[in-house]
C-alpha cells in the first residue's frame, strides 16, 4: 500500500480515535471513580524511578506528558511541588509551596495547577514553569496535615475541603473566593482522617464530608444545602459517585447513599483514608484489617478480599482489568490484582511506609512512597503490540502515531526500524503489519 495512503488513513483516524489519557486530579474525574480505560501494567516492571528526597504521600496528576506530585516533611530533600517528565522521570521544575510541602494530590486544567500545602494554603501554580500565580490561606488549624484535601476541578471552579469549620471552599481560577460553606467544628482536636477527605461532584452538586459527622450535598448554583446524611463516625474517605449513588466510609462502616440522601445500604468496614474506586458495578477499598476489599455496588455484599502486608491507606485505582493499591507498613508494598476475581498478579516493595495514592496515564502506573521516590511502572512492550492485547492491530498504529507526535511517551516496542526513535514511519510499519500489506 502507498505510504501516503497509509498516512492519510492514520491521520483521519487519529482525529476521531484518540482520547485524552490525562489523569487530571485525584481518582481521575469529578465523580472520583478512580478507573480509566486503556492498558495498564500487568507486571512490576519499573519504567523509571525518581528520588524526591522526602515522603511522597499524596498522589500524582498527569497531563500533556508531565507528572505533578508533592512531597512533605520526612527524609531529606527539597520540600514542595514537583513537575517531572512522564517519559523519563526527569525533574522539570520545583515549587516550595510554602516550604513544608504537602500531601494533597494536585489537580490540573490547561496551564493551571492547584494543590494544598502543609502551611494551610491552596496554591495555584503555572503548570508550564512552576511559578506561583496565587495562594490563599484556608486552613486555620494546619496541624501536621495542612490542606490535605485534594482540589476538585469542576466547571472551571476549584473546590477543596478544610477541617477548620468543617468547610468546603469554591474558588475561581483567578483566585477569587466564590463561596464557602461551614458545617461546624470538629472540636479542639479534629480527627486526623478529616484532613484527607476531598469533595466530589455529580449532576451540578457537590458532595463532601463535614462536622456532624455527616455527608453533605450542596447545589453548586445556589449553594443551598440539599441534604445531609449522618454517619456513625467522621468520614475518612473522599466520596465516589456512580449511577447516582454516593459511596463513602468511616472508621467502622461503608455506606451507599442515594441522590435523595437516603441510605441504600451499609456494611461493617474498618475504614481508613483509602477512598473507594468504582468499576463495572464493583467497589474497591482498603481497610485497617490489612485488606483490599471488592464489594458489590448494588447490595454491599463482599465479592472478594485479599490480605496485604499492612493496613491499606492507599486509594485503589482500576484499569485494564487490574486494581492497584499499596500497604502502609515498613516494606511499603505496591500490589496489582485481577479486578474481577482478586488474584494477585504482582508486587513491588518500596522498602518504606506507603500511604500514597496511585495514578494511571498512558499505560503507566505512578505511585510514591516514604522512601522518597516516585515510581513509574510500565510493561515491556513487544514490537508493534503497544496496547498489550497479544496482537498487532490498527489500534497499535494509532498509539504509535501518538508517540510519534509526542502526545504520549514513546516506548522501545514502537521503534520498528531500529533507529532509536519513534516516527510516523514506525506507525506506518505497524499499520502495514496490521493490514497484512507489503
Amino acid at each position: 500500500m502507498n505510504a501516503k495512503i497509509l498516512t492519510t488513513i492514520l491521520l483521519l483516524a487519529l482525529t476521531t480515535s484518540i482520547a485524552s489519557a490525562d489523569w487530571s486530579q485525584f481518582h481521575h474525574n469529578p465523580e472520583r471513580t478512580g478507573n480509566v480505560s486503556g492498558y495498564a501494567p500487568v507486571t512490576n516492571t519499573i519504567f523509571w524511578e525518581t528520588e524526591l528526597g522526602c515522603f511522597v504521600e499524596g498522589g500524582a496528576c498527569i497531563s500533556n506528558g508531565r507528572v505533578y506530585v508533592a512531597n512533605r516533611i520526612g527524609g531529606s530533600g527539597k520540600l514542595g511541588l514537583y513537575c517531572l517528565n512522564e517519559a523519563t522521570g526527569e525533574i522539570i521544575w520545583h515549587n516550595p509551596i510554602g516550604g513544608s510541602g504537602g500531601v494533597s494530590t494536585p489537580a490540573i486544567l490547561g496551564d493551571r495547577l492547584f494543590v494544598g500545602s502543609l502551611t494551610g494554603d491552596l496554591y495555584c501554580v503555572n503548570a508550564l514553569n512552576g511559578t506561583t500565580i496565587w495562594n490563599r490561606t484556608i486552613e486555620l488549624k494546619p496541624s501536621y496535615w495542612g490542606v490535605g484535601s485534594c482540589p476538585l476541578i469542576h466547571e472551571d471552579t476549584v473546590f477543596v475541603n478544610t477541617v477548620s469549620g468543617g468547610a468546603v471552599f469554591a474558588f475561581g481560577f483567578d483566585g477569587n473566593e466564590l463561596w464557602n460553606i461551614t458545617t461546624g467544628s470538629y472540636g479542639e482536636y479534629p480527627p486526623a482522617v478529616a484532613y484527607y477527605i476531598s469533595p466530589a461532584a455529580y449532576d451540578r452538586k457537590i458532595f463532601f464530608g463535614g462536622a456532624g459527622p455527616a455527608l453533605y450535598c450542596v447545589d453548586i448554583e445556589t449553594q443551598n444545602e440539599l441534604w445531609n446524611f449522618s454517619t456513625t463516625g467522621t468520614m475518612s474517605t473522599t466520596p465516589a459517585i456512580d449511577c447516582g449513588i454516593v459511596y463513602l466510609a468511616t472508621g467502622d462502616r461503608m455506606y451507599a447513599v442515594g441522590m435523595d440522601g437516603i441510605e441504600v445500604w451499609s456494611q461493617s468496614l474498618k475504614g481508613t483514608i483509602s477512598s473507594p474506586a468504582i468499576s463495572d458495578g464493583k467497589i474497591y477499598i482498603g481497610d485497617k484489617d490489612k485488606k483490599i476489599n471488592c464489594i458489590n455496588a448494588t447490595d454491599g455484599i463482599e465479592i472478594w478480599n485479599q490480605t496485604l502486608g499492612g493496613k491499606c491507606d492507599s486509594s485503589p485505582v482500576v484499569a485494564n482489568g487490574m486494581v492497584y493499591t499499596a500497604a502502609n507498613y515498613a516494606q511499603g508494598t505496591v500490589y496489582g490484582f485481577d479486578a474481577e476475581i482478586g488474584d494477585l498478579k504482582w508486587t513491588y516493595d518500596t522498602c518504606n511506609w506507603n500511604m500514597a495514592q496511585p495514578a494511571i496515564s498512558d499505560g503507566i502506573l505512578f505511585i510514591g512512597s516514604d522512601s522518597g521516590y516516585l515510581y513509574a511502572f510500565r510493561d515491556l512492550i513487544q514490537k508493534g503490540d503497544l496496547n498489550l492485547d497479544w496482537a498487532v492491530t490498527v489500534d497499535d498504529a494509532f498509539i504509535a502515531l501518538k508517540m510519534a507526535v509526542g502526545a504520549i511517551p514513546a516506548v522501545e516496542g514502537a521503534d520498528m526500524n531500529g533507529d532509536s526513535k519513534v516516527t510516523s514511519l514506525d506507525a506506518l510499519m505497524i499499520l502495514q503489519m496490521a493490514l497484512g500489506a507489503d
